[in-house]
């Protein structure tokens, strides 16, 4: 998961307080049941959700019980390392799909085909896109995850402001002219001040550096080549995206650099439009937030957005046979995530629960959710399954991407130059594989 991962749990009121000093307890063999030490860094509703699909597990399975231990987003992987040197690693976690590259090189979490085919987990049910993006085509293009979720970012939409400027709900833009058309309409100012974003924006962090990204690979700009040897294909569409992003700011005046928490703020009615992931939907529809979900336009010359895909892995054990018993278990997660896709957050990335008659009328509104699972056809950005794929991730708040764009939005440092720094820094993390 992106660093800003916990940050983003935090929206909803209410959210259950994390063990921030987390002490492992090494697994015990019980005469009745197999205990399995599970880490999770889900926080607020989501992890509200998880909680429910661990008890489901555990009332199911009387001979296995997972124990559950919550850990800090932000402390996650160092916490996982130090107890994989000590041989008390977890048996199994929450991971983001191209974000463990170097614990795959290292050994730290394991690879699963093998394992899977044992469980009888079925992976042809699963979304072939899915499945390529768990795997690290570099460290024998094994399967180092079972997917759980599919996540993409599109606009949730404040319906009374649509209402209020005389919008038609049902004509949201799919290009980037109109969508720029109802961010004016949208707005609202004191003199040159923007007091309600039409487009919700921030000054710094994830906000602009995702927009940034997603715009960027619309009008043609890559992170990576596709077989991963060169950085930045087309550099003059990433610093389009660039001052299309400053546009937002300083020429079309949708935006404002002034807001720091932007969940709080579209919350609150300071913004119009808010490209976001599922997992704000249950504290908007816990709020009652008149609001509504759409597809991402087409602002470049193809239509795609940011795509994250969460799922379980698992980590090295000095007892190997316990392998086994925690693929069981993952396993029976995976085929019972129909609560997990419909209301903890995301897509599901298995064919038989989207083939369900009742997934589109399960768990939140349609009129909410659908554009998460619709939106997946076209949810393509993803992460760079190299080692130093966190300075590639474009949901970031504190990554290199996003220090270095910070410049750009706050006019000390020109397009053309912040390009060429991160070209020079990518290249150098595609050469170490």
């Amino acid at each position: 998961m992106s660093t800003d991962g916990l940050t983003r749990r935090n929206v909803v009121a209410g959210a259950a307080a994390l063990a921030a000093g987390t002490v492992f307890k090494p697994w015990v063999a019980r005469a009745a049941a197999t205990e399995i030490v599970h880490w999770s860094w889900l926080a607020a509703s989501d992890g509200e959700v998880w909680q429910k699909m661990i008890d489901a597990f555990n009332a199911a399975n009387k001979d296995m019980q997972i124990r559950m231990e919550v850990v800090p987003e932000e402390q996650y992987p160092t916490k996982v390392l130090g107890a994989a040197v000590t041989g008390k690693a977890p048996d199994f976690g929450w991971g983001t799909a191209g974000q463990r590259a170097k614990m795959a090189k290292d050994g730290v979490v394991v690879p699963l085909d093998d394992l899977a085919k044992k469980a009888g987990l079925d992976v042809a049910d699963f979304d072939a896109f899915a499945i390529k993006s768990a795997r690290y085509p570099k460290y024998n293009n094994g399967l180092f995850m079972v997917p759980m979720d599919l996540m993409s970012l599109q606009p949730e939409v404040n319906l009374d402001h649509v209402k209020e400027a005389g919008l038609d709900p049902e004509k949201f833009p799919t290009d980037g002219a109109t969508l720029i058309d109802w961010a004016k309409a949208m707005t609202k100012r004191d003199g040159d001040t923007v007091k309600r974003s039409g487009i919700m924006m921030t000054g710094s962090g994830v906000q602009p550096t995702v927009t940034w990204g997603i715009v960027a690979a619309q009008m043609g700009f890559q992170r990576a080549s596709d077989d991963l040897k060169t950085a930045c294909v087309n550099p003059q569409a990433g610093i389009a995206a660039m001052h299309w992003v400053l546009d937002l700011f300083d020429k079309h005046k949708v935006s404002t650099r002034d807001v720091t928490d932007r969940y709080k703020a579209f919350g609150t009615g300071q913004g119009s439009i808010f490209w976001t992931g599922p997992w704000t939907l249950n504290g908007y529809v816990g709020q009652k937030l008149n609001f509504r979900t759409y597809l991402f336009p087409k602002i470049g010359d193809k239509q795609l957005t940011y795509f994250e895909e969460g799922g379980l892995e698992l980590y090295v054990q000095k007892d190997k046979g316990r392998y086994e018993a925690t693929m069981q278990a993952v396993k029976w997660l995976s085929d019972n995530s129909f609560l997990w896709t419909t209301v903890g957050r995301g897509a599901s990335p298995r064919k038989s629960i989207l083939s369900r008659p009742d997934y589109k009328t399960a768990g939140h509104p349609w009129s909410v959710r659908g554009a998460f699972v619709d939106g997946m056809a076209f949810a393509t950005q993803g992460e760079i399954p190299v080692q130093s794929g966190p300075d590639f991730t474009i949901y970031s708040g504190g990554n290199f991407l996003a220090k270095t764009l910070e410049g750009v939005w706050a006019g000390q440092s020109k397009p053309e130059d912040a390009m060429a720094r991160i070209q020079e820094q990518w290249q150098k993390g595609l050469d170490a594989g």
